[in-house]
C-alpha cells in the first residue's frame, strides 16, 4: 500500500477512540447505578487495569510485528491455524457487535424523529447495515475523515452531560448514595462492553504510518482518554443525581432527568434532549462504522495468507485500494445476525464479547511465546496475567450465551466450523497443488 492510503496517528486514535466510546457509556449509566451505586464509576477503572497486562502484550506484539494483526501474532509465534482461529474469530464476533449497535441507535432514532417511527427498526437497520458498506467501499483516508466526524458528534454528549453534571454536583449525593459490593462484580462485563475496541489497531497496523512506533501509541493513548473519559462520565452523574440515577428505568431518562434539574424553561429542556440523544445515536453508529472499517482487514488478511476459497478474488482491490469482497463478506455476516437474532440485544453482545475475547486469548498466547525473543522487553508475568483474564472472559461469554440464547452460541459455532473448514480446505488445495 502506498504511502499516501495510509493512516496517521492521529487518525488511528481517532478509529480507536471512535470505536470504544460508542452506546456502552450512556448504556450503563443507569445500570452502574442500580448495580454497584457510587461505585459504579470505579468498575471502568477497576476494568482499565485487569485489562491492562493485554494492552501491554499487544502493544509489545505491535513492536516485535509491525505489520501484523490478530492473524500476524498468532500464526508467527504459535501456528498458522492459531492466526486463522485469532482472526476469524474476531472478525465474525465483531460484526456482532456492529448489528446490535445500529439496532440500538436505530431504536433511540424513532423515538427522537418521528418520521422514522413508520418504519419497522429492522427495515433501518438493514438500510444503515448498506450504507456503511458502501462508504467503507470508499478511500482510507475519506473514511477516516468519516470517523472524525463521528468522533466530534459523540463528544457533544459526554463533554456537555459530563458539564452539567458537574455543575450540579453535590457530594451529599455520593455519600447517601447506596454501596453495593456484592453487586460490583457483576458490572465488570458491562463496563468491557462500553470500551472493547482498544485492539482496532492491531487491524490497521499494517494501515498505519510507521507502524512499529504508531500503532503501540494509538492503542496506549486511546484506551488511557477513554477510561479516563468513561470514569468521570459515570462519576459525575452519580455526583448529579445520586441515588435517583438507579431509579430511573433506563439510559433514555438520565438526559431528560439531568436537564429538568438545570434549567427551569421547559423548551431548553427538550431541546437539549434532543440534541443530546441526537449525538448519543451518532455515537452508536460511529461505533459501528469504525466496527466495520477496521474489521475488514482481519478478514484480508486470511485472504492475503490463501487461507480462504478464492483468495485471488476476495483479494482484489478496488480503485480506492480497499478489499471490496471483503467489505461484501462483513455485509453478508451482519445481515445473517441481523435476520436470525432479530435485533435481540443480549444475544447479539455476546457474541460480540466471546469472538474477540478468543482473539485476545491467542494473542496473550502468542506473546508468552514471543518472550524467548531477544527483542522482547515485556516481563514474563505480564501476558500470563493477560491469559489468565481473557480465559475468563471466554468462559463468562459461553455462559451466558448458554444462558439467554443458545441458538446465538450455535450461529457463532457454526460460523467458527465454516471457517476452519475453509481453512483445511485451501490447505488440501494448496498441498495437492503443489505436490502435482
Amino acid at each position: 500500500m502506498s504511502h499516501h492510503h495510509k493512516l496517521s496517528l492521529r487518525s488511528a486514535i481517532f478509529i480507536n477512540i471512535n470505536i470504544m466510546l460508542g452506546s456502552g457509556i450512556f448504556i450503563n449509566t443507569t445500570i452502574l447505578s442500580q448495580k454497584a451505586g457510587i461505585l459504579g464509576s470505579l468498575s471502568y477503572l477497576c476494568i482499565g487495569i485487569l485489562m491492562l497486562p493485554l494492552i501491554l502484550s499487544m502493544t509489545q506484539l505491535l513492536k516485535l510485528h509491525p505489520s501484523g494483526g490478530f492473524y500476524v501474532f498468532a500464526q508467527k509465534e504459535i501456528h498458522p491455524i492459531a492466526g486463522f482461529i485469532s482472526s476469524w474469530s474476531y472478525f465474525i464476533g465483531k460484526l456482532g457487535s456492529a448489528v446490535v449497535i445500529i439496532h440500538i441507535a436505530m431504536l433511540l432514532l424513532q423515538q427522537i424523529i418521528p418520521f422514522l417511527a413508520q418504519f419497522d427498526v429492522l427495515t433501518l437497520d438493514s438500510c444503515t447495515i448498506l450504507l456503511f458498506i458502501i462508504l467503507n467501499l470508499l478511500d482510507i483516508k475519506t473514511s477516516s475523515s468519516i470517523q472524525t466526524g463521528f468522533l466530534i458528534l459523540k463528544f457533544i454528549p459526554i463533554f456537555f452531560g459530563s458539564a452539567v453534571a458537574l455543575y450540579l454536583f453535590s457530594p451529599s449525593n455520593m455519600t447517601g448514595a447506596p454501596i453495593e459490593w456484592s453487586q460490583f462484580p457483576l458490572t465488570l462485563p458491562l463496563v468491557l462492553f462500553a470500551i472493547a475496541g482498544f485492539e482496532a489497531a492491531c487491524s490497521l497496523s499494517s494501515r498505519i504510518k510507521d507502524a512499529e512506533k504508531n500503532a503501540p501509541k494509538a492503542i496506549l493513548i486511546s484506551y488511557g482518554f477513554v477510561i479516563g473519559a468513561t470514569t468521570l462520565f459515570q462519576f459525575a452523574m452519580s455526583g448529579a443525581l445520586g441515588s435517583l440515577l438507579a431509579q430511573l428505568p433506563d439510559y433514555r431518562f438520565v438526559f431528560p432527568t439531568l436537564f429538568f434539574q438545570a434549567f427551569q424553561d421547559h423548551t431548553i429542556q427538550k431541546t437539549a434532549t434532543d440534541i443530546v440523544h441526537l449525538a448519543i445515536a451518532s455515537s452508536a453508529l460511529g461505533a459501528a462504522y469504525g466496527v466495520i472499517f477496521s474489521n475488514v482487514w482481519n478478514v484480508y488478511a486470511l485472504v492475503e495468507h490463501g487461507h480462504l476459497p478464492l483468495a485471488s478474488r476476495l483479494g482484489t482491490f478496488n480503485r480506492f485500494h480497499i478489499p471490496w469482497l471483503c467489505v461484501l463478506l462483513e455485509g453478508v455476516i451482519c445481515f445473517l445476525y441481523l435476520f436470525v437474532s432479530r435485533g435481540s440485544q443480549i444475544p447479539l453482545q455476546q457474541i460480540g464479547a466471546l469472538g474477540p475475547s478468543i482473539g485476545y486469548s491467542l494473542s496473550a498466547l502468542s506473546m508468552i511465546f514471543a518472550l524467548k525473543n531477544p527483542a522482547n522487553t515485556l516481563p514474563a508475568i505480564v501476558p500470563y496475567l493477560a491469559l489468565i483474564n481473557c480465559m475468563a472472559l471466554i468462559a463468562a461469554s459461553i455462559y451466558g450465551l448458554v444462558m439467554n440464547g443458545i441458538y446465538s452460541l450455535g450461529i457463532f459455532s457454526a460460523l467458527m466450523a465454516c471457517g476452519i473448514g475453509m481453512f483445511y480446505a485451501t490447505r488440501l488445495t494448496n498441498f495437492n497443488s503443489n505436490k502435482g
